[in-house]
């Protein structure tokens, strides 16, 4: 009996050591895996020579359209003279468009509460403006102007905070800084890394585009925010939009695109359809967060571009449209058309196909937050 008892203490004993043994290996795995994917995001190779961390960095001597972040409406206005169009929008920027109809289209905002320019999107060359930032230069000659930096240590309110880089963000929309305290975002074409696009901006700016890591030790303080004139921009949203790809079809000598009445219906169909009952083509929590969007909430931090793969067939069928010859994308929420050349996928996925010379028709539609766009596969 003695003997059996001292048999089964010895047996348990081994079954736990073995188990401890296990566990203790597949810790060390687990361990060693974290290790290895934190060290490969650290040592993912950018293009180009850039330093990853720094705590100081060279700003640079502020030229061509920096020179112009904050300066008042008025002095603005009278070396660029009055708009040919105004757009508000849902982040307190009134939108000041120069050039329609063009190549050197220019976008400018004017901070609703401040009346100084906040913000400059360059999308062809002004020739007007002398700068070493061009529409069309390569990630190599944008590094021979200035270092590109992941970590940026910035003051706003009174308080310190850090803009972080990825090396997705250095490879596809790096920042810049000027000795004058404003900023260059240089959004690069995925596959040639060329600049297709130029926002020059304040820290102020930099916060409401949320497209870097912020990193604070106190919650970045509330901005003011005005009421949106939703009835405007719902008009004004897809005239900025064929505008900017209009501008890049010209550069490309492609033919211009005119908005096509019978998609626009198209699109205003789904748009309805959405809004009425989201959830019979998207799935649930999709839903939820269209609806969100809808009643007004501009706040939401989760970006989404559908297409047939995230959406149920039923809105081709509800919209009598074929799928084998229509691309319909519902992207929300979207309140302005740089979010084309701030989001790669949605880049590589709508935009690459609406700037193409096979498309010959496309409708918009939007609403509160909600974009819809068909695109025509066959072009006729």
């Amino acid at each position: 009996m003695r003997k059996k008892l001292v048999l089964r203490t010895f047996r348990n004993f081994i079954i736990i050591v073995f188990l401890s043994l296990v566990i203790m290996y597949g810790n060390a795995i687990y361990t060693d895996n974290d290790t290895k994917n934190e060290h490969h995001r650290i040592t993912e190779k950018v293009h180009g020579k850039v330093r990853l961390t720094t705590p100081k960095i060279m700003r640079i001597k502020a030229q061509g359209f920096a020179n112009y972040i904050g300066m008042n409406i008025t002095q603005f206005e009278k070396e660029f003279g009055e708009p040919q169009a105004v757009m508000d929008s849902a982040i307190n920027v009134r939108w000041l468009l120069y050039n329609v109809d063009s190549v050197n289209y220019l976008k400018v905002g004017i901070d609703e509460y401040t009346q100084k320019v906040c913000s400059i999107v360059v999308v062809g060359n002004i020739p007007s403006v002398k700068s070493k930032f061009k529409i069309g230069m390569s990630l190599k000659q944008l590094v021979k102007i200035s270092t590109l930096y992941a970590n940026f240590e910035v003051a706003y309110s009174e308080e310190k905070f850090q803009f972080e880089l990825s090396e997705n963000d250095l490879n596809n929309h790096p920042l810049i800084g000027f000795s004058n305290g404003s900023y260059v975002i240089s959004y690069l074409q995925p596959n040639s890394k060329k600049v297709m696009a130029l926002e020059f901006l304040n820290t102020d700016m930099l916060l409401k585009k949320n497209i870097y890591r912020i990193v604070s030790r106190t919650p970045i303080p509330a901005q003011y925010q005005g009421e949106t004139n939703w009835e405007q921009l719902d008009t004004m949203v897809p005239f900025d939009l064929l505008q900017l790809i209009n501008v890049k079809r010209r550069i490309l000598a492609n033919t211009v695109l005119s908005s096509d009445e019978i998609l626009n219906q198209s699109a205003s169909s789904i748009v309805s359809l959405l809004n009425k009952n989201p959830k019979r083509y998207l799935k649930v929590g999709d839903a939820n967060l269209l609806s969100d969007v809808l009643s007004g909430d501009v706040g939401q931090k989760k970006f989404l571009n559908l297409d047939e793969n995230g959406f149920s067939n039923k809105i081709y069928n509800d919209a009598k449209l074929n799928s084998k010859s229509f691309e319909i994308h519902v992207i929300f929420p979207f309140y302005s058309a740089t979010t084309f050349f701030e989001n790669r996928k949605l880049q590589q996925n709508v935009w690459d196909s609406m700037v193409a010379s096979g498309t010959k028709k496309i409708g918009i539609a939007y609403d509160q937050g909600l974009l819809v766009i068909i695109i025509n596969k066959g072009g006729n």
